[in-house]
């Protein structure tokens, strides 16, 4: 943090502000956790572990609402929805139907996602081997 949020002050790298005297100790304490959770939700994408990647970033988004984690949230709903596109182009609506649950969490910032999965319900309602086609 640069600045206080109460003044606008400069903090030079203080947790008590020097104009307003504003104890700024649990705000900087709570930009650090944000950064760690970010940190812990790269990790957890790395490893494969989406339901937990997104459990974290949220959390670092509750916490810190910074420009990087909005990147990476953008970045992991991108990358998310072309898996599903790819496993409904397979055919495989419930390994995408498993994705899109673990994504619920990133529902309400990505159209795309609810599109998909509404997409994936209705092929799941009116099935994709129909036998009347035969």
């Amino acid at each position: 943090m640069e600045r206080c949020p109460g003044c606008n002050a400069r903090l030079r790298g203080r947790v008590v502000c020097a104009r307003c005297q504003a104890d700024l100790t649990m705000l900087v304490h709570s930009e650090q956790a944000a950064e760690a959770w970010l940190a812990t939700a790269m990790e957890y994408l790395a490893t494969g572990e989406l339901t937990r990647c997104i459990s974290a970033l949220q959390l670092a988004l509750a916490l810190n609402k910074t420009q990087l984690a909005f990147v990476f949230r953008d970045f992991l709903i991108a990358q998310q929805t072309q898996h599903v596109v790819n496993l409904l182009a397979q055919k495989q609506i419930l390994a995408a139907k498993q994705v899109l649950y673990s994504m619920r969490g990133l529902f309400a910032y990505s159209n795309s996602l609810q599109k998909l999965n509404a997409f994936s319900d209705y092929l799941l309602l009116n099935g994709t081997d129909n036998k009347s086609d035969l």
